[in-house]
Formats: structure tokens, C-alpha cells, sequence
């Protein structure tokens, strides 16, 4: 039996309903996950399998599916997930610590090299943590992307099953 962490009463299981996987900073929906509800104090709690997987599928889908310069959730993500402050992001980038917090913080726009730079950077980072090629790679990320963007202010939603970062080739590369 299962109990519920803050009040230790018996917690209800909860299958099939989708998991928003706001943990991330991001609006992530997670699908197939199970949770656990405390019907006396309501607290809830997610059962979420090999998170730094998942963290890595998230950051792979940020930079290959993005069309948009990346949002101030976005850099700051990547960056969480390439264990770095933002003062070692800033020195890596060739910026000021104060620039990489204003991206975060939405009082400036990456602007379109950095952008590129900090997508390179994720990626290469990623496919040294999965130990093979994430498809063809940053350079051909860098192809598709339209040579002028603009920020968008409409943010997507990611929707993930468990199947995405659990199985061995986790970076589906089909278009």
C-alpha cells in the first residue's frame, strides 16, 4: 500500500491520464505516466521513469523541431540540462553572465548566432551523453533553419510517451 508523503494518509493510483511535466519549466505533457493522488490533503505525485532521458529528448525536440528563436524557458532549460550557471553558459557563448540572464529573463532576445551556438552546443553535448549520433547532427539542424527568424509569443506544447525516452535509439529522426 502506498502512502502519501505529507500526510502519510492512502494515496489513490492514477492511470491514463496525461502528465503535465511542469517540472521542466516548460509545457511538457507526459502520456503513460503513472500518479498518485492523496484523496485527505490532494497533494500529488508522478512516477516518471529515467528523467535525464527525458530531459535529453525534451532538449533534442527544442533544437531540431524549433523553428522560432528559442524563448527565455527554453535557453534557460538547456542550459539546466547542460549542468552549467550562466556564468559558465555566458563564457562558453563568448557573452556576459548579466546577457545570459536578461535571455533568461525575457528582456532580450537570444538574437540569431547565439541561438545557432547554444542549439550546437546542446547538441553535440547530447549526442556525447547518448553515445551515438542524433541523426545527422547540428550541422544539418543548422540547414533547416530559416536564415531570419522572429520570437514567437505562442507557446507549443510537447507531447511525449514514455516510449520516446526509454528505448535505445531514444532521438526518433523521422521528419
Amino acid at each position: 500500500m502506498k502512502v502519501c508523503y505529507s500526510c502519510e494518509n492512502k494515496i489513490k493510483t492514477i492511470k491514463d491520464q496525461p502528465y503535465k511535466f511542469t517540472e521542466c519549466g516548460l509545457n511538457v505533457v507526459l502520456y503513460g505516466i503513472t500518479q498518485y493522488e492523496c484523496p485527505k490533503c490532494k497533494e500529488t505525485y508522478a512516477a516518471i521513469p529515467n528523467v535525464s532521458k527525458l530531459h535529453r529528448i525534451i532538449g533534442t525536440h527544442i533544437c531540431r523541431e524549433r523553428k522560432a528563436l528559442l524563448t527565455p524557458e527554453e535557453i534557460k532549460f538547456l542550459r539546466k540540462d547542460l549542468l552549467l550557471k550562466a556564468k559558465e553558459l555566458a563564457l562558453i557563448m563568448g557573452v556576459t553572465a548579466s546577457t545570459v540572464s536578461r535571455w533568461e529573463n525575457g528582456k532580450k532576445d537570444i538574437g540569431e548566432v547565439h541561438d545557432r551556438l547554444l542549439r550546437s552546443i546542446y547538441m553535440m553535448y547530447a549526442t556525447e551523453q547518448s553515445h551515438h549520433m542524433i541523426c545527422e547532427g547540428a550541422i544539418n539542424l543548422f540547414k533547416e533553419l530559416p536564415a531570419k527568424r522572429k520570437q514567437i509569443k505562442e507557446k507549443k506544447e510537447i507531447s511525449l510517451n514514455p516510449q520516446e525516452w526509454m528505448s535505445e535509439n531514444f532521438a526518433n529522426c523521422a521528419a
